[in-house]
């Protein structure tokens, strides 16, 4: 396979750590936090973070990102028609889950995994939390990324602070905002439908076990 249409490993984890394709978004219920929140609003979704939130990149009305440098965590927002890739992609990459909650008749899938970012020439861990929901045909997705300059405690489950304290309140807070628009997961990520669909062919000979493709996507 062409080197440059290998599964779309680079471009789905810019989603979740780089924050260019996916890293776009007075009081929550059920949150312990004695802090002020953020409201925030956009196409397809509006809510509440918890603390002093700031956008940093919102480019991509489909894809929105939010920054709160107090607590050192980003909150990646985005919409497609259909997520299923990305769930399977970072789930043959180590992801667990999903843990299933509701929150206001909507059903979400909390994923959680961690990840590496270079920063100032070191490698950084990050903890991150993906929340993903469907609703009339429309994906949406939360990446909740927590870098080890964090004072929040964090677990590999969601009893830990940063869900109960941080995500749990914003997914409290959430309004889903249907929008016939919204792009294709191939449009989001800048590939093209014959690269995306030769990739996603990949990813299910993966989920087999298929030892060539396996190689592919490690090589």
């Amino acid at each position: 396979m062409d080197k440059n249409k290998k599964i779309i490993l680079v471009a789905a984890i810019v989603v979740v750590v780089a924050i260019v394709a996916g890293a776009l978004f007075s009081g929550i219920l059920n949150s312990s936090s004695s802090e002020g929140t953020t409201p925030f609003s956009n196409e397809f979704m509006e809510g509440d973070f918890v603390g002093t939130v700031n956008v940093v990149n919102n480019t991509d009305k489909w894809a929105v990102a939010y920054k709160d440098p107090v607590h050192h965590i980003e909150y990646n927002v985005s919409t497609c028609k259909n997520a299923s890739f990305l769930v399977d992609l970072y789930s043959v990459q180590g992801m667990t889950g999903p843990e299933h909650r509701t929150f206001n008749n909507q059903n979400w899938d909390i994923y959680l995994g961690q990840g590496q970012q270079e920063i100032n020439n070191r490698n950084v861990t990050l903890q991150i939390f993906m929340c993903v929901a469907d609703k009339d045909n429309q994906s949406y997705v939360i990446y909740a990324i927590f870098n080890n300059n964090t004072q929040v405690k964090v677990g590999n489950n969601l009893y830990c602070d940063a869900f109960t304290e941080y995500i749990e309140p914003l997914l409290t807070s959430i309004t889903l905002k249907h929008n016939s628009g919204a792009p294709e997961l191939y449009d989001l990520l800048g590939v093209d439908k014959a690269t995306f669909d030769q990739q996603a062919d990949l990813l299910k000979e993966v989920k087999k076990g298929n030892q060539t493709a396996i190689a592919q996507l490690s090589g």
